[in-house]
This record gives C-alpha cells, sequence and structure tokens, in this order.
C-alpha cells in the first residue's frame, strides 16, 4: 500500500466524517462519544515512515478539531499517538515485528486488540489531560479516561474486525 493510495485517501475522510457528523452526536449516558480517530493509527501500513505518520495524524486532528471545536486536543493526542506507533507495535507484537515487510494485520486477532487498546488508551489519557489541564487533578483525568475508554475501544475494535482487510 503505498501512502497516497485512494483507500487511504478514502479512509482518512470517512474516519473524519464519521467522527464529526456520527459519533460527537452520540452521547451514552449522557456524556460519553466513541472517538474513532484512533483507527487512523491502527490502519496505516507499518512501512510508512514516521514523519510521514506524524503529519497525516496531524492533519485528521487538525480538520476534525476545526470542526468539533476542540482546540487542538485530538491534533495532539493523534500526533503524539503516531508518534508512540513504533514502540507500541513493538510492544504488542513482540520485538521481532519488521517494519518493512510485516503487517499489523498478520498478528493474531489478539495481539491486534492489545495493539488497538494501546492506542485507544494513549489517545485517551493524552485527550484528557489535556481537555483537563490541570496536573493536580490526576483522579479526574483518569476517571475521565476509564469512563470513555470501554465506549471507545468497544466501538473502534468492532469497525476494525468488520473492515479489516484480512482474510478471515
Amino acid at each position: 500500500m503505498t501512502d497516497y493510495s485512494p483507500m487511504a485517501l478514502l479512509r482518512f475522510i470517512a474516519l473524519f466524517l464519521a467522527q464529526v457528523f456520527i459519533c460527537n452526536q452520540i452521547h451514552w449516558f449522557g456524556a460519553i462519544s466513541p472517538m474513532i480517530l484512533i483507527l487512523f493509527l491502527y490502519w496505516t501500513p507499518i512501512e510508512r515512515e514516521l514523519i510521514r505518520s506524524m503529519l497525516g495524524a496531524f492533519a485528521l486532528g487538525l480538520v476534525t478539531d476545526i470542526a468539533s471545536d476542540t482546540v487542538a486536543i485530538n491534533t495532539i493526542a493523534l500526533t503524539v499517538g503516531a508518534y508512540l506507533r513504533p514502540s507500541l507495535l513493538r510492544l504488542s507484537y513482540g520485538s521481532s515485528v519488521s517494519f518493512h515487510t510485516d503487517s499489523q494485520f498478520s498478528g493474531t486477532l489478539g495481539q491486534n486488540l492489545v495493539f488497538l487498546f494501546y492506542l485507544v488508551l494513549i489517545h485517551h489519557l493524552l485527550f484528557f489531560g489535556i481537555e483537563i489541564f490541570d496536573l493536580s487533578r490526576p483522579f479526574v483525568i483518569l476517571s475521565k479516561t476509564a469512563i470513555h475508554l470501554p465506549f471507545s475501544f468497544l466501538v473502534v475494535a468492532l469497525i476494525a474486525i468488520l473492515f479489516s482487510s484480512q482474510k478471515r
């Protein structure tokens, strides 16, 4: 898969539209909205250079922040997530993961879900840490993360499984 394939562009646009027009309108229990932008980092090819991954994450976060009026929170969370992605790949798939020939979809379902969970966890910790922006209130940051994490992970995992390119 090349960096500028039509499928990558379609996923970028679909994730943006789905987040802004569908997920931002869902309010489970009055406050919880799923965040599916993390799928961009999950579906990014492993062989893509780090700077390109970070630029793509920055662009997706920026257009989403502009449309959602969230003051660069998604931009920072996605860009840092893209930076940490190689370490999360090694943590999820082991140190033998090949960044040139392998794909995250060649791992087991468990490995894929662990990688996805790490991405969602990092994104939510950063998102709510920046939203609260007061490190003297760690309980608020952790509680908001703990409340939103299961719902976002469930939605993201279902989408990732349903739209996986892996043959089953």
